[in-house]
């Protein structure tokens, strides 16, 4: 059964609990982004402490906005690196009950990042160079026209092969990225 989400006056709670001046926070519907928004002038002193409590305190309804950039990049930052054990458990979950996991490549730096690309396409079962598109030397792309060309709608399509074969991966820990590039940069690309 799902609970509703906290009030804005238990979500401020939350927040001030974690060590953050009242002052500082405030909880609100923002026409915009048609949402509820959680904003943050200023966290403070930055402890791991302090981050793991804010990172508990947001409901996943709210939206969470740190006015203050490099606190912001430190809290999500934060939440990333608490967030990979997760994320690489479930993915790996998801390869072994798929019978995948055996398939599952390791990020080697001295062999780069197009062979890194090449194995999670192979494993997947798609054309080498059909999914992933190097982006520098930390960067893993999807590519646009195959995200198109997925069934979005399937529990088990390529798409979230690739995404899981990547997440089970130790590439993370070498600060490999996957991401995407939307539409209107793709297409801006693609006049060049």
């Amino acid at each position: 059964m799902d609970l509703p989400p906290p009030s804005y006056d238990e979500t401020f709670q939350a927040v001030v609990q974690c060590e953050i001046a009242q002052e500082n926070v405030s909880v609100a519907y923002d026409d915009r982004m048609q949402a509820d928004v959680v904003t943050i002038s200023d966290l403070g002193e930055l402890t791991d402490r302090k981050l793991g409590c804010l990172k508990h305190a947001i409901h996943p309804f709210y939206i969470l906005t740190i006015e203050n950039g490099e606190q912001s990049a430190a809290f999500y930052e934060f939440s990333r690196r608490e967030d990979r054990p997760i994320q690489r458990a479930e993915a790996t979950e998801w390869l072994r009950t798929r019978n995948l996991l055996d398939r599952l490549p390791a990020f080697d730096p001295d062999r780069g990042l197009e062979k890194f690309a090449t194995d999670i396409e192979i494993a997947c079962g798609v054309g080498e160079g059909s999914a992933l598109v190097p982006l520098g030397t930390s960067s893993l792309i999807l590519r646009h026209d195959f995200i198109q060309a997925q069934d979005l709608t399937a529990a088990d399509d390529i798409l979230s092969c690739v995404m899981h074969m990547f997440t089970a991966s130790d590439a993370q820990e070498h600060e490999v990225s996957l991401g995407f590039i939307g539409n209107e940069a793709v297409e801006e690309g693609d006049d060049r």
